[in-house]
């Protein structure tokens, strides 16, 4: 009679460890992965971004304080850098796409995601 519980137990627990098995095995609905392109550049190794951490910042013409102005940028905003420089008094400056920012006004990151993730949490402050 034992050996008898015994083999049904057996068979139980193989029944029940085949069954968890197959159930492991089966086809899962599949999810897509969509990437976001509408930065083709977010992640290029050259390519740093910037977030503006002022209110407001000036563009200038030149890496120079007292150069002309050529737009603003308000805080939050994420800007491609495009050059970087020097200037006589040690201040760096930044290059984009419509002119020169100052160091003191933007935080650069390495790509556009780390950018994005701190401009989200400065405009929510």
């Amino acid at each position: 009679m034992r050996r008898f519980f015994y083999r049904a137990l057996a068979v139980a627990a193989l029944v029940f460890a085949s069954s968890m098995f197959l159930a492991g095995c089966q086809k899962k609905e599949e999810t897509a992965i969509v990437f976001d392109d509408s930065f083709p550049l977010a992640l290029a190794p050259d390519v740093e971004w910037c977030v503006v951490t002022e209110p407001y910042v000036a563009y200038k013409k030149n890496s120079d304080w007292g150069a002309e102005v050529t737009g603003h940028c308000r805080k939050g905003e994420i800007i491609q850098i495009r050059g970087k420089r020097q200037d006589s008094s040690g201040e760096r400056w930044y290059y984009t796409e419509k002119g020169w920012l100052p160091g003191t006004s933007v935080s650069i990151y390495s790509n556009r995601l780390k950018a994005q993730k701190v401009a989200d949490e400065i405009l929510v402050q």
